[in-house]
């Protein structure tokens, strides 16, 4: 196995690539936008749908009474907004609705938009009371309204289905969690139909991000491209230089950084190139160091990224700050020279607590 990374430290301080160019007048969204009840905007799913761009952004309410202990928000949905260029959205007047056996499904966050077949398909995360559930659900073609298809069990979040098949199978990407235990991974899945889902197997490995050393996730859903199926993922590092204390007294010390990943044409689950550093870093003023409104520091989330100007562009919509949402461009030839070749430090997920012991064992046997 080839990894340049292995022996890597994560770097103090992080900037973006030279190569991105963040939209003049971002942020595209903001409570502003939203013609209801909405504190913040943001980790918004993105797609190109019958001639038209849809969105679905994360909209939360803050709770007014917060203190440590108790809910965050006290209320989370997901926006349904349309657009011809891509840029200036137009959010529905009610927001999207995810039917489930005859109920909607409260607090759908995080949504990632797939066209896939000529159908579009929604893939979120739910809050409920039994812990975090993500979902599948396809648009009935009208309105904001999604039937749910598959429905997991917790813990996991950022799931999101593939545009493509692998070897006749869907394919959908997952970040499993275990609260009490970090680094989280990336998985995928397979599916004859959607609905049932096995051949589980690790995607790609926190330990494989050299700017990661907390969790990593998907961000968007894989494109095609003439090089290879390009990920951009989001990138979790934790260090107590980088505390920011909020005025209700909450400490953040994470930073969400975005990078890409490459894997095979002929295997999109084989990969063979990584960022050596991140796409985009949270730094400018609507990103960063305003703790009076932005809900979390130093993050970048990017949920969307689409293939522009001739497939020589790609453009990322991110979420800042837990706040608002985004746009950053990248040509595809500057991405290209971003990454580095590169194949998994574990070659399956059978590796006994570290890649270390891992290789004393090979070794023994």
């Amino acid at each position: 196995m080839f990894n340049p990374f292995k022996n890597l430290p994560i770097s103090g301080k992080l900037y973006s690539s030279p190569a991105i160019r963040r939209y003049e007048n971002n942020p595209i969204l903001t409570a502003e936008d939203v013609p209801y009840a909405a504190d913040y905007v943001f980790n918004a799913g993105v797609a190109f749908y019958k001639n038209e761009y849809i969105i679905a952004p994360r909209i939360d309410c803050h709770n007014k009474n917060y203190v440590p202990g108790a809910p965050r928000m006290s209320n989370i949905c997901t926006g349904f907004g349309k657009s011809k260029d891509g840029i200036h959205f137009e959010i529905a007047d009610e927001p999207l609705r995810v039917h489930y056996h005859g109920e909607l499904l409260p607090w759908v966050c995080d949504a990632r938009l797939t066209v896939l077949e000529d159908e579009l398909y929604l893939s979120f995360c739910f809050e409920n009371q039994h812990s975090e559930r993500p979902g599948i659900a396809r648009y009935r073609g009208c309105g904001t309204d999604f039937d749910t298809i598959f429905l997991g069990v917790p813990q996991q979040r950022n799931m999101i289905l593939c545009p493509f098949k692998k070897d006749g199978l869907y394919m959908r990407l997952e970040r499993p969690s275990n609260q009490w235990q970090e680094p989280f991974h990336i998985w995928y899945s397979l599916s004859p139909d959607l609905r049932y889902w096995g051949d589980s197997e690790l995607l790609l490995g926190c330990e494989d991000v050299p700017f990661a050393n907390k969790k990593i996730g998907g961000g968007a859903p894989m494109i095609e491209t003439e090089h290879g199926y390009l990920l951009i993922f989001h990138s979790v590092d934790e260090d107590d230089s980088h505390t920011a204390i909020f005025p209700d007294g909450r400490k953040w010390k994470k930073r969400y950084t975005a990078g890409a990943a490459l894997f095979d044409r002929n295997d999109p689950t084989k990969l063979i190139a990584v960022t050596k550093k991140p796409l985009l870093v949270a730094e400018t003023p609507y990103e960063t160091g305003d703790v009076s409104r932005l809900w979390v520091e130093f993050t970048v989330f990017p949920c969307g990224a689409l293939l522009i100007n001739n497939n020589k562009t790609l453009r990322i919509y991110y979420g800042a700050g837990d706040y608002s949402t985004n746009i950053a461009d990248i040509d595809m030839a500057d991405l290209m020279k971003e990454l580095t070749p590169c194949s998994r430090m574990a070659e399956r997920a059978t590796v006994p607590f570290n890649l270390n012991e891992w290789k004393n064992y090979k070794n023994i046997i």
